[in-house]
C-alpha cells in the first residue's frame, strides 16, 4: 500500500512537478519558500551582505537552469542546501585564492622597494578597462542598475526603490549583465 503523503508534502511535490516543466510561477512559490533561509545561510557563513545576496540569486538561478532534474518526490530542501553549500565552498575557496595573491602581492611589493610588477598591474588594468568596455554595451537602465549594485553597493531593494521598478526586475536585469559579463570573460581567456 502507497504511503499518503502530507498534504503540504503532496502540495510541495505538484509544484516541483510544475516546475520541472518550467512553470514560472511553480518557481516564485519555490523561491519565496526558501530565498529567506539560504540568503541567511550565505551571511552567517560568509558575514557578507552582498556576497550573500549575490549568492541566493545563483542558487535559484541554478535551480531553475536545473529544473528538468528536480526530483519532485525527492527531500527538495536538501537539494536546495546541497547547492547553497557547494556555492559557500566555491566562494570561500575564491577568497582565500584572493587572499593569497594579496599577500603574494604584498610580499613582493614589500621585497622590490614597493613596485608591483609590471605584468600584474598591466593585467589588472586590462581586465578592468575590458569589463568597462562591456558594461558599456549594457541597456541604459541595466548598465545603471549593475552600477547601483556593483559600485556604489546598494541592495536591489534600494535600487528597487531609487529607480521605481520593483525588485524582481533588478534582480533580472543583475542576472543579464552578469550572465553577458561571464559570457564574455569567459570566451576572453
Amino acid at each position: 500500500m502507497k504511503n499518503k503523503l502530507h498534504p503540504t508534502e503532496e502540495t510541495e511535490r505538484k509544484q516541483l512537478q510544475c516546475l520541472r516543466k518550467g512553470d514560472k510561477k511553480a518557481f516564485e512559490t519555490v523561491y519565496r519558500k526558501y530565498v529567506s533561509r539560504v540568503y541567511n545561510f550565505f551571511l552567517s557563513l560568509l558575514h557578507d551582505k552582498f556576497a550573500a545576496e549575490d549568492l541566493t540569486q545563483d542558487v535559484f538561478l541554478k535551480i531553475w537552469e536545473r529544473r528538468a532534474d528536480i526530483d519532485p518526490d525527492g527531500h527538495f530542501e536538501a537539494y536546495v542546501f546541497t547547492i547553497a553549500r557547494h556555492m559557500v565552498a566555491q566562494e570561500s575557496e575564491k577568497r582565500l585564492r584572493a587572499e593569497c595573491l594579496k599577500e603574494a602581492l604584498q610580499m613582493q611589493k614589500d621585497c622590490a622597494g614597493g613596485d608591483v610588477s609590471t605584468e600584474q598591474f598591466v593585467e589588472a588594468e586590462s581586465l578592468r578597462a575590458y569589463i568597462n568596455i562591456l558594461v558599456e554595451q549594457f541597456p541604459p537602465v541595466r548598465k545603471h542598475v549593475f552600477l547601483l549594485s556593483r559600485v556604489h553597493h546598494l541592495t536591489n531593494r534600494e535600487i528597487a526603490r531609487k529607480l521605481s521598478v520593483s525588485e524582481k526586475t533588478v534582480e533580472t536585469h543583475l542576472y543579464r549583465a552578469l550572465k553577458f559579463l561571464k559570457s564574455k570573460l569567459g570566451n576572453a581567456k
